[in-house]
């Protein structure tokens, strides 16, 4: 994997989200980071730090520019996907025989299909929430659902008996279901609908959830204001509280 000399900078709005996963690749993979947070809030610089103070200038590096990005030395990497892969490769945590890869790999897709879905509703207009929110969550509803696309994930889990996703090490693929699954499994609670991970038809899901809590790489994760304090979602969408996960 590529060593970074310098502390490489993620970039991104103050909350969870798909920088979550992000710092919790860079805790277990060992590597050193600083963080440039952009807030909707007018008092820590608004959207205005990003749109007129940043983004001009790493558009110059990189057309594709959005959050969340890295920069690492010279290279701007941006997109929540292109951000985990390199992250992935730079820490050798993307599998490592080809079985292990392909289960990395498609993992993480149907999490960013889960993730589709419900910024649909979290960020689309409050009657389409009001009417969907629940049914995203429940059983019984034929679609594209978040409680399909758990469902599908544990199915996977239980076929791969292993206790991370891709084996006994832990993966960038465990760290974008678990910030995926946890987020759920906190809506689902805030919406008063019965929730994910205490269930046993989740068995195989949450036995990675919490072998990724106990992973030791992460334990100082799971001590910071990153984790406790930031909410899963900007202030404008429908559910963004973080209501601890422990």
């Amino acid at each position: 994997s590529r060593k970074t000399i310098m502390p490489i900078t993620l970039g991104y709005w103050d909350i969870r989200g798909f920088a979550a996963p992000m710092r919790m690749i860079c805790q277990a993979g060992g590597i050193e980071y600083n963080e440039e947070v952009f807030s909707l809030d007018e008092s820590k610089g608004g959207p205005t730090k990003w749109f007129a103070d940043f983004k001009p200038k790493l558009i110059k590096i990189n057309p594709c520019i959005t959050l969340p990005y890295i920069q690492d030395g010279d290279d701007v990497i941006t997109l929540s996907s292109a951000c985990f892969f390199y992250l992935g490769r730079k820490t050798d945590m993307l599998g490592g025989t080809e079985q292990q890869k392909q289960r990395v790999e498609a993992t993480i897709f149907m999490c960013f299909d889960l993730r589709s879905e419900a910024v649909k509703l979290l960020y689309g207009p409050k009657d389409a929430y009001d009417e969907g929110a629940k049914k995203h969550l429940l059983p019984g509803v034929n679609g594209k659902t978040g409680h399909t696309y758990l469902q599908l994930l544990n199915d996977c889990c239980k076929i791969y008996g292993t206790k991370f996703v891709a084996g006994d090490k832990l993966s960038v693929a465990d760290c974008v279901l678990y910030e995926m699954a946890v987020m759920h499994d906190a809506w689902a609670k805030a919406e008063g609908v019965p929730t994910y991970l205490d269930k046993d038809d989740f068995k195989e899901l949450n036995a990675v959830i919490e072998a990724v809590r106990s992973e030791p790489k992460l334990a100082s994760y799971f001590k910071s204001a990153d984790y406790n304090a930031l909410p899963y979602n900007n202030t404008v969408a429908h559910f963004h509280l973080n209501d601890v996960d422990n």
